[in-house]
Formats: structure tokens, sequence, C-alpha cells
């Protein structure tokens, strides 16, 4: 392989999860699912960049490799590249495991080589990782583009790490040294998202069997402080010096739409709300949308509070197959407003209501495990779920999706459980937002995240509910899904059969596996666990016979 000056590595969540027995639960059917493997946006426009400023640049998916070269020797790959700087993404405090180990097989293979990490779990850990990880050189806090771009063109000067904008390393006495951020953008008028071709594997762009489709930043920030969330207006303002959101301009969206029309993408995402922009922005974006009429077979909004009949309106007019997001989260209104979404129940309907109206469908997305949440407000999710399955099918009923194809999924509602984000407001300030952080250091989310089962990846217990209790409730709530969806005709009874056996399959893995780490024989530990991994292997290898 070339040369490059920067490789950008996209880690897995778990190295090496091939080999690992791990119990994803209810957040994957199997460790590939939950390895997170695609790529950050602002992966891409880093790469543009600094290739459109001279500088060689390749984007390694890793984590994708992994999953879909199952035989690749990762040591072996990774030894076989060459470039002046390394520079691992830790974004997602769920690739805290994996960007780590890949740190450390980077510096193990390529010790003459600059080992840099960046995205916001490293800002938010920047001077834990320098402390405790000496395979770590530096982390460029906060934005990446130009920090980036800058520490290159220092690297030519002085050939080592010095002084640079957003730059947190260690110096040659052995000083942890942070150097003062760059002034925020302003705008995104300046990058690049589309630059496929900076990406490798090529398929891990979208599956060649798969709907082509790729997701477009309306704006970088937020204006709005959920609790739990590091891409709340308060974690860019802390951690990326961020007031107010940067927006990409109406013109530019267009045109990157064009351009991954000739890339063959015409399922299109566009990632925060627009009507942050304020109503000018987003009556501008639409009527361009309009006018210029770039190939659109299906466009995704963000909604991230319901939405007036004007907006549903113009959204309706741009003419093409749409499918709007909204997080209401909970069914109570009392803990939705804990959460910093301080809308009611009815005000989501009347959302609905007028979506449904102009035949636009609605995902909405639920969590269990919020503060301020009891078992009676769970009961209250689970009620709105079930009124919004209702008004879809009447919808369906009536026709009002009659004219949608058949390959636009119809809506419906989708359940997870939450994380507490590294810089979220509940992170920073966890009393107060009614949670018990359980890792509050990078140390012990890697400790906790590389546990086998899922139930201990959760960071958090809440001031009514310890994890125990949450993760209990995760499972009725599954449970209560499988039932929906059987009952909409969205699983057969067979189907429904299989998913209620993996729910209480994985209740038995969870107490079996805590038990288990009683044992002081690390041997037959493991030997267990990996036995329990194997079972529960078989039951999906039958999984026909229920079907």
């Amino acid at each position: 392989m070339p040369s490059f000056d920067v490789i950008l590595l996209h880690p897995p969540a778990i190295y090496d999860f091939r080999k690992e027995p791990l119990f994803p639960g209810a957040l994957g059917r199997n460790a590939e699912t939950v390895q997170f493997t695609k790529v950050p946006i602002g992966m891409l426009s880093i790469a543009d960049y600094l290739d459109r400023h001279g500088y060689k640049v390749v984007i390694d998916n890793l984590g994708d490799r992994m999953v879909n070269e199952p035989g690749i020797d990762v040591e072996n790959h990774l030894k076989n590249l060459s470039a002046k700087v390394f520079a691992i993404g830790l974004h997602f405090q769920q690739h805290s495991p994996g960007a780590l180990a890949m740190a450390s097989l980077c510096k193990k293979l390529h010790p003459h080589s600059l080992v840099i990490l960046g995205g916001l779990t490293a800002t938010c850990f920047h001077h834990e990782i320098i402390e405790k990880y000496p395979c770590v050189d530096g982390v460029i806090r906060a934005e990446g583009e130009k920090p980036l771009l800058e520490l290159l063109r220092l690297l030519e000067k002085r050939d080592r790490l010095g002084d640079s904008p957003n730059l947190t390393y260690r110096s040659l006495e052995g000083e942890i040294r942070s150097c003062p951020l760059m002034p925020a953008s302003t705008d995104l008028d300046d990058y690049v998202y589309t630059r496929f071709e900076l990406l490798t594997p090529q398929n891990s762009i979208y599956a060649e069997d798969s709907c082509h489709r790729w997701s477009l930043e309306v704006c970088r920030g937020c204006t709005y402080n959920c609790a739990i969330c590091g891409g709340s207006a308060h974690t860019y303002r802390t951690r990326l010096g961020m007031d107010r959101p940067a927006f990409r301009s109406p013109q530019r969206i267009v045109s990157d739409i064009k351009d991954l029309n000739e890339r063959n993408v015409r399922f299109i995402g566009l990632y925060q709300d627009p009507r942050m922009g304020g109503k000018r922005y987003w009556q501008e974006l639409f009527a361009l949308l309009k006018k210029e009429k770039p190939e659109i077979e299906r466009l995704s909004l963000d909604l991230l509070i319901p939405a007036d009949e004007n907006f549903i309106r113009e959204v309706a007019s741009i003419g093409r197959e749409i499918i709007l997001h909204l997080c209401p989260d909970t069914g109570s209104d009392k803990v939705r407003r804990i959460l910093g979404r301080p809308y009611s129940n009815e005000a989501l309907l009347h959302t609905m209501r007028l979506c449904h109206d102009y035949r636009i469908p609605v995902t909405n997305f639920f969590s269990v495990g919020l503060a301020g949440e009891t078992v009676e407000d769970v009961g209250k999710t689970w009620e709105l779920w079930a009124e919004l399955d209702a008004m879809n099918e009447d919808a369906r009923r009536h026709g009002h999706y009659g004219d949608i194809d058949a390959t636009v999924p119809i809506g419906g509602q989708i359940l997870g459980p939450i994380v507490i984000d590294p810089g979220s407001p509940a992170f920073d300030d966890p009393q107060a937002h009614g949670y018990t952080l359980l890792y509050k250091n990078l140390e012990e989310y890697v400790a906790g995240l590389s546990r086998p089962v899922w139930n201990h990846w959760l960071n958090y217990e809440t001031t009514e509910l310890d994890r125990a209790s949450i993760v209990e409730l995760i499972n009725q709530s599954i449970e209560f899904t499988i039932d929906q969806r059987e009952r909409h005709g969205f699983y057969s009874e067979a189907e429904a059969h299989y998913e209620r056996c993996r729910v209480e399959a994985d209740r038995v893995v969870q107490k079996e596996v805590d038990a288990l780490f009683d044992l002081t024989d690390e041997r037959e530990k493991r030997a267990r666990i990996i036995a329990m991994r194997k079972n529960l292997d078989q039951l999906e290898k039958t999984r026909m016979t229920f079907l």
C-alpha cells in the first residue's frame, strides 16, 4: 500500500469481537451488529479538507473490514499500512475499547509514526488519554478539519509534536500540554461530505445489494439541551467552543445531493432539524429542492420537536417520498420535560395527524431508563406506542400511504436503551439531572464496555431505578414491542414466538454470566461463557424451525 501523510482509522467497538464471546441482547442480534461500522460523516470532511490542501490521505474503515472480511488478519493489515500519522476516531463512547486497542497496535507496528485520537469522546477524555495511554501521542479536540491541517503543517517544519491548535499532547519533558481551541466554524460551506473515493473499503459506504443511501449535515451543533446527548448545545459550547450551530447553506446541501446522484445515491437523509436555522432557512432549502429537482427516491428529515401544519405542508410540497423522524423517547410528559424536551404527548399526536393528512410517515424513537422514569411511566410509553401504532394502521387502512413505494418503510416506532454521552449535561452534572454514573472516566468505560453482556454496557442508574431494574424494564418493553408487531402483522405467530424466546434466553444469560464473575478460575469462567455463546448461536441457527 502506498505511503500516506494521514490514515484515518474507523475502529470496531470491540477488538477483537470475532474472538470474544459477546451477548449484545437488546442492542443487537449478534456481535457484528454492535460494532457501529458506519464512518462518522466528519471523517469524510476531514479527509477531503486535508486532500484539498495537498496531503495524501485515506479513510480505512477497519470496523467494517472485520465484519465483512471475517478472515482478515488485522495486525498484518495494519503492518502493511504506511503513514506519518495514524488518526483514530473515538467519537462515540461505544468505540472506546476498539479505538484504544487500534492505537496500541498502530504504535507497536509503527513506532515512528504519530498516533492521534479525535472525536467527541476523545475530546472529553483528552487529558486522561495522554496521561494513561502512552501509545497515543496526541488528541485533537473539538472540530478536526482545520486543527489536523495545522498539525500536519507543524510536522513539516519540525517533525515532532509541539503546540498546535486544539492539540493535547505529551511534551519531551513529559508535561501534558493542552493548546487553545481554534475559533469554531460559523458555517459548513467549506467542507465536503461526498468524497467516497477517499474511503476504503468502498462497499463500507453501502452494501452492493442494499439501497444506496447517505446522510448529510444540515448543521454542526444544536440549539437544544437534551440531558443525555453529547450533541447538545451544552456539549458544543463547553467542549467545542461553539455558541451556536454552524449551518450548511441550502445551496450547498442541494449541490451535495446532486453529487450523491452522480454516485448513484438517491436515498438521502438530512441530519439535524432544519428549523433550528429559522423559518427563512428551511423555506429556502425546501424551495431549492423543488426548483433544482435533484434525484431523490426517499428523503428523511429529523424533527427535534413537533411541527405545525405550515411546516408539514411545506415538507409535503417538496414532491418526494418523505419520512420524518421524531424522538419523543417516553410516553410521560413529566419524564420528557426532565430529559429536556418540554412538549406534550398531545403535541406529538397532533403532528402525527398532520403528517398522515399529508401522506408522510413518521418514525418515532423511544427509550427506557430515563431519569424520573418509574414502572408506571414506562407503562405510559407503551400506551403512547400502541396509540401511534393504531394511528399508523388506520392511515394504511384508509390508503394514506397508498402512493408510497413498497420499498419505503411506513414509519413505525423504534425502541432502544439510552446511553449518557460523555460531555452531555447529565454526564457533567449527573445528580442534578437524576442520574448516577457508573463509569466516570475512560478507563472505566473501556472496562465496562469490554464485559461480555450488554447489561454492563449501560453506564448509569437513575434516582428511581438501579441498573438491574432498568435492564428488566428494557426486556419487558422489548416483549411489548414483539406483541405489537405481531398484532399489526409485522411478525407471524412463529416469528413472535422466536423473538420472545430470544428475550428469555437473554435474561438467563445475564443471570448466569453475572454469577460466573464470582469464579476465581479465569479459564473455567471463559470456557463456560464461550459454551453459553455457542448454545445461543445454535438457537439462531435453528431459527427456521420457528418460522
